[in-house]
């Protein structure tokens, strides 16, 4: 394998559409980063699709975080903070302003770990810094913050190739013990345009990236290898 890069951020998103959390090392079990995702909302006006920030993008003013790792069973219980800065646990409280702040019914959805990424296009999503930096560019911004894209790992790269990680497409990666299997490029909507801390919309973020890679950010692969991942890991590929 050659060495491609460094995990500079993992982030995990204990709800889905909803801001995550940035760790400094994480588990990644069968599913992906151990607890993303484990916790959701399904959108009843949208025959039960989940809820979704492209759809309402007021989702993205709740924060939730899980407090710590456990079994098999059970994730842990999540915190959710409302934008007023009210915290809540996973309870119909929660439900009751998640529902009045969409203006849509919902309904709570807690998976186990046994389960956990059903709700979820693949495992774990991949985005590096130099495809930040072309989309940056080409906006007319200084940078652009990686939450905008929802991945779970942002790799920096050894060499400044903007969209380098389309050759990792087939192949495994590994990061200290885990191994992925790259699958296929991910296809944005409209949720990149989002600004993950103002909730501004910027639709030229999204127009750029269908311009300039086809609307494809990041990659997504599948967990070949559970183990355990840190902030500062080397980033190999498999050569061809």
């Amino acid at each position: 394998m050659k060495k491609v890069g460094t995990l500079a951020a993992i982030f995990r998103h204990p709800v889905k559409a909803m801001r995550g959390e940035r760790l400094t090392t994480c588990r990644v079990d069968a599913f992906g980063v151990y607890g993303d995702r484990g916790y959701y909302f399904r959108d009843e006006s949208r025959n039960g699709k989940c809820l979704s920030a492209d759809a309402v993008p007021g989702i993205l003013g709740y924060t939730a975080r899980l407090a710590g790792e456990s079994g098999e069973d059970a994730y842990p219980e999540v915190r959710v903070t409302a934008p007023d800065g009210t915290v809540y646990g996973w309870e119909e409280t929660l439900f009751a302003k998640v529902a009045e702040t969409t203006g849509r019914p919902v309904t709570a959805v807690r998976s186990t770990p046994r389960e956990g990424g059903e709700n979820w296009e693949d495992h774990v999503l991949l985005v590096t810094d130099a495809s930040l930096r072309e989309i940056a560019r080409l906006v007319g911004r200084e940078s652009l913050d990686p939450r905008r894209f929802r991945a779970n790992f942002v790799v920096v790269l050894d060499e400044d190739t903007p969209f380098a990680e389309d050759a990792w497409l087939g192949r495994r990666l590994r990061i200290n013990d885990v191994e992925l299997q790259v699958n296929k490029p991910c296809e944005r909507c409209m949720s990149v345009n989002i600004d993950p801390d103002t909730l501004e919309i910027h639709p030229a973020v999204l127009k750029t990236v269908v311009k300039r890679h086809r609307n494809h950010f990041g990659v997504y692969a599948s967990v070949v290898t559970q183990g355990r991942v840190s902030e500062g890991d080397e980033v190999f590929v498999e050569e061809p």
